[in-house]
């Protein structure tokens, strides 16, 4: 889609009403398109204008060019008084965004707006109209990509279980332990024989918890690269 930069300028403002009673206003403007709050983005704090704060403080977005050409869709600036506790309303301007396009591509001079709100304050800003670029909106292209970095995390887990395996069968490949129910072991420092019994059940029993041990193993590490692969879709997706 063709898309354009549009920078908001917010110079100052002047004839605001003084909200504090008994310490100096530091305002600062909240700015956003529909008042989105993705779009939101905020001016820094004037300390020593008070009721005639300035800012000079660029703000830019890229949006549709279609959006740019129709009705309906307002840049709203919103202005604070900053507190403590909670900032404080002080009041706000609605601009349609294809008036100032309407004007011309960037402004010659500032432009002075009635603050809601107010009796007698104003806002003043500057802006301007970057030229059309195009911008990929396949949001399926967003998704093939999310799903081959995932195939490819999957894979490299398989591979390392794969590997695990391997290995276990090599171990089986290892001669066998004795599997008559005793085992005769002959104590050689004595003159008697002391004899140790274990039962081949036992090992059985031990072989098999080993076996369990290391299937939870595989287990917990092709569940890390599950969450691995959620993680990568979530993040390129969102980005997109």
């Amino acid at each position: 889609m063709e898309c354009r930069k549009f920078e908001i300028t917010l110079v100052s403002a002047n004839s605001l009403p003084d909200v504090r009673s008994f310490r100096p206003m530091k305002v600062f403007a909240k700015v956003s398109i529909e008042g989105e709050l993705k779009t939101s983005k905020k001016t820094p704090v004037d300390m020593v204008g008070e009721t005639n704060p300035r800012w000079n403080f660029p703000i830019e977005y890229t949006i549709n060019d279609s959006a740019v050409q129709k009705s309906g869709m307002n840049l709203s600036i919103k202005l604070f008084c900053r507190r403590t506790f909670a900032d404080r309303y002080v009041g706000e301007v609605n601009i349609p965004i294809k008036s100032l396009f309407d004007k011309g591509v960037k402004a010659d001079k500032i432009l002075s707006y009635g603050v809601d709100g107010t009796s007698y304050g104003r806002l003043n800003i500057l802006y301007s109209f970057g030229e059309k670029f195009l911008v990929s909106n396949d949001s399926d292209l967003d998704w093939k990509s999310a799903l081959e970095v995932g195939f490819l995390v999957l894979l490299g887990g398989v591979v390392l279980l794969l590997e695990d395996d391997d290995v276990d069968d090599d171990d089986d490949d290892a001669p066998a332990l004795q599997s008559s129910s005793n085992v005769h072991i002959v104590e050689l420092d004595g003159d008697d024989e002391d004899d140790f019994f274990y039962d081949a059940g036992d090992m059985n029993s031990q072989h098999a918890d080993d076996d369990s041990e290391s299937k939870n193993k595989n287990f917990g590490i092709l569940f890390c690269f599950f969450l691995i692969y959620l993680i990568v879709n979530y993040f390129i997706c969102s980005t997109s």
